[in-house]
């Protein structure tokens, strides 16, 4: 994708999050956790609230390490509030914590709550560009929860996470992925699957076997690939069957250029391809290993 090409995307997911950010923290848990993320019913998760920030405690164990040492620096790619940034400071109690978002909005509601809950010394947030921005020295961690496919290709999300880490430094992932290349897949999963990526702004929704191979050409070697699907529950909420009930009207009208629309859109065909089988849950950690 060119640079004006980048541009433009990076516009549509701003103007995505900026219109949608407010909907998304008044529906279900989004307001006590500050994000909007899957759902997971992990051993001990006994409420919706638990199981929406279940990744965050999967993606502070990844950095479990950092807790001891005197000074660290975790960069958040796709922060949105800033949910997990405020979990992992809690984890993380002598570390400085940068989120980076492009929703002017979600900055401004990430630096109200940092304030709010006393993080404000620590975390700090950007508006900025994941793929193209520099973002500072180089981090110890940098975790993605559900923002690695909002990149234009695998290449250049890697590429600007190769260039943010320090050596040995951990790239941690948590995504929806294929479950198989999309070549195998019958029409009508390609189909919903072209659906989950226009109503979301998602243009790298691939395999995790696609990631990692990527990713040894930047220097990253995998350290571990977990599925996660078997603990989401699709279709179960009664909002999920709503949206199965809208989301074909909304696409046969051609709505999915509007951000409220398209989420809906997108919504409805990622629960169909978790519940199915297509489309898979999973964490993925990298760590760089060379320049």
């Amino acid at each position: 994708m060119t640079a004006g090409g980048r541009g433009a995307h990076a516009a549509d997911v701003a103007r995505y999050y900026d219109r949608n950010t407010r909907p998304f923290l008044l529906v279900g848990n989004g307001r006590r956790v500050h994000a909007m993320h899957r759902e997971l019913w992990g051993p001990g998760v006994d409420s919706s609230e638990k199981a929406a920030d279940y990744v965050n405690t999967l993606v502070a164990d990844e950095l479990a390490d950092l807790a001891s040492r005197p000074e660290s620096f975790v960069l958040d790619f796709g922060c949105g509030v800033g949910g997990t940034l405020f979990r992992l400071a809690r984890h993380l109690p002598h570390a400085r914590l940068k989120g980076v978002t492009v929703s002017r909005r979600q900055v401004a509601v990430a630096e109200r709550l940092a304030a709010e809950l006393g993080h404000g010394g620590r975390c700090s947030f950007v508006l900025a560009d994941f793929e193209t921005a520099d973002l500072g020295p180089a981090a110890d961690a940098i975790v993605a929860v559900e923002s690695f496919t909002h990149s234009t290709t695998v290449d250049a999300f890697l590429e600007s996470a190769a260039r943010h880490l320090t050596l040995r430094g951990l790239l941690v992932v948590t995504d929806d992925f294929l479950a198989a290349e999309e070549s195998t897949l019958d029409t009508r999963q390609r189909r919903l699957v072209g659906q989950f990526r226009a109503g979301w702004r998602l243009p790298t929704v691939c395999t995790s076997e696609r990631l990692v191979e990527a990713a040894a050409g930047h220097g990253l070697e995998a350290v571990k690939v977990v599925d996660l699907t078997q603990l989401t529950r699709p279709g179960s909420r009664v909002r999920d069957r709503l949206v199965a009930a809208t989301a074909p009207v909304l696409w046969g009208l051609r709505l999915g250029f509007a951000p409220f629309c398209g989420n809906i859109i997108g919504g409805d065909a990622l629960q169909r391809g978790l519940r199915e089988g297509f489309l898979r849950y999973r964490l993925v950690v990298l760590r760089r290993m060379r320049g």
